[in-house]
């Protein structure tokens, strides 16, 4: 389902014909305006305005002055966005193309020629309808908002499905009054499933949400405001049946390959797509349709020969619909995830890897943080029939996360596990602990034998001060040298 760009006779006004222009949100809008006198306008006035609350100026043409050439006055919302029609002023044309459309931009129009007698105006509705898509039995919430972000509390606005028949009510809320609450006529359709959101008509929100979808609701969704002061209308699309994730099985395996499927369904059928890790497309089996409780599926085979990850991807190109599923091939005997360590053998700290029953042999290898391969201490192999086991052991030399890296390439397989090793932990921290300890009980000696000396030194002071002691107690004292000497002569 896809939402033309489409102009049709909506009402008429007394200073014109209204018209209402309806666009899908983020392209391009030409609003249509002639002078009726199919005149030549490169020297006079025409002024393009959006009602509102407040009116905002679009775009102004005054004899070839004009706000894409820097006039001064246009609106924020419309800056780099507004064009017209150079080549088609000299037939009277005053019409404006507004380009990457957004659901502000929904609204009156109108397109003024001041200065022309009698006056001219002509009125155009400018609706952005937004696209929602969904799958099946999910919730949908479709979008609407008064313009002046007004409180509607009390307000009025009507909710209606453009059917293939007639409008369907979808949900109608008066100031209180509304489907959900006793008032009559909505459509059996929608009974029980629309809801709006109570805590946001302060804020001029005016959305629904309608429940457990189905494909029925698909269609075109207006929000109408019919008692506002201006015409407002919002245009929502409403698309059901987008492809849910699609489901991977492994149907059949062998020692050489894997033979995977892939289903989706949808509205519209999507396509499927087999790619690798690398999103390659891989070359697939034919796509088979069957038909399982009222639903359209499509399957599709592919044979894989390697290890790795591989996605089915479904696309709706209609809704603009991706979405995928992943799954992971492990052929026969490809190598796990290695367990590493680190331990002490022959009083030296190694890391060990550890690979356990890989087919075929495996290359392994220890790897420092920057990739550098490091030299191999210990290698041990044992085959186990088809299988191997390894053991793989290099001496710790420093500090650094570490990486044992194991490789298949016949069967396009690697694995690695990681480790983080300090060399504090190995035999170097031994032997500086031994140093340390060493320096600690010479420091003790040294520290007694002064202790020693000390003690040795105070005693001999004490017992010659003890000797004078004496002497001094039994009326006797040294004789002073310079007394001695003068006496002898």
């Amino acid at each position: 389902m896809e939402l033309l760009p489409l102009v049709c006779l909506c009402l008429l006004s007394c200073s014109g014909d209204a018209v209402r222009v309806v666009v899908e949100e983020d392209s391009d809008a030409v609003l249509p305006c002639w002078i009726r006198t199919k005149e030549n306008l490169a020297g006079k006035l025409f002024d393009w305005k959006k009602d509102g609350q407040k009116k905002k100026e679009v775009f102004l043409y005054d004899a070839g002055v004009h706000y894409n050439n820097g006039r001064q006055g246009q609106d924020e919302q419309f800056k780099g966005r507004v064009s017209f029609f150079q080549d088609q002023l000299q037939n009277g044309n005053a019409s404006i193309k507004i380009t990457r459309t957004k659901m502000a931009d929904s609204g009156n129009y109108s397109c003024d020629f001041p200065r022309h007698q009698p006056r001219q105006t002509s009125i155009i509705e400018l609706v952005v309808a937004v696209r929602v898509v969904v799958e099946e039995g999910s919730d949908a919430v479709l979008n609407c908002w008064i313009s002046t972000k007004e409180d509607i509390t009390r307000k009025t606005f009507d909710w209606k499905n453009d059917g293939q028949k007639e409008k369907q009510e979808v949900f109608l809320y008066d100031a209180g009054n509304h489907y959900n609450n006793g008032r009559p006529g909505q459509d059996e359709q929608f009974k029980g499933r629309v809801s709006f959101f109570q805590d946001q008509l302060q804020n001029g929100d005016a959305s629904i949400k309608i429940t457990r979808t189905k494909m029925a609701d698909s269609g075109t969704y207006s929000c109408d405001f019919p008692r506002h002061p201006w015409i407002q209308t919002s245009i929502i699309e409403l698309v059901v049946g987008a492809a849910p994730k699609p489901s991977i099985t492994t149907l059949d395996v062998t020692n050489h390959w894997s033979l995977l499927q892939c289903e989706a369904h949808g509205d519209p059928l999507p396509t499927l797509e087999w790619k690798d890790s690398d999103n390659n497309t891989l070359p697939a089996d034919t796509p088979q349709i069957s038909d399982r409780g009222g639903r359209s599926y499509i399957t599709v085979n592919v044979t894989v020969t390697k290890t790795g990850r591989y996605r089915c991807v479904a696309t709706q190109e209609t809704l603009s619909h991706q979405i995928a599923a992943e799954t992971s091939v492990l052929m026969y005997g490809a190598a796990s995830k290695p367990s590493v360590t680190t331990i002490k053998t022959d009083g030296v700290m190694v890391l060990q890897c550890e690979v356990l029953g890989a087919s075929p042999k495996p290359k392994v290898q220890w790897k420092d943080s920057s990739g550098n391969i490091l030299p191999v201490k210990d290698l041990k192999e044992t085959e186990r029939g088809d299988s191997y086991d390894i053991v793989l052991q290099t001496t710790l030399t420093k500090t650094d996360n570490f990486r044992c890296v194991v490789t298949q390439e016949e069967i396009n397989h690697q694995i690695y596990a990681e480790i983080d090793a300090n060399i504090s932990g190995s035999n170097t921290g031994w032997i500086v602990a031994g140093v340390v300890s060493l320096l600690l009980v010479v420091a003790i000696i040294v520290a007694g034998v002064l202790a020693v000396l000390y003690i040795k030194k105070s005693n001999k002071q004490y017992c010659a001060k003890d000797k004078n002691s004496s002497k001094e107690e039994n009326g006797q004292t040294e004789p002073d040298s310079s007394t001695s000497l003068k006496e002898s002569h």
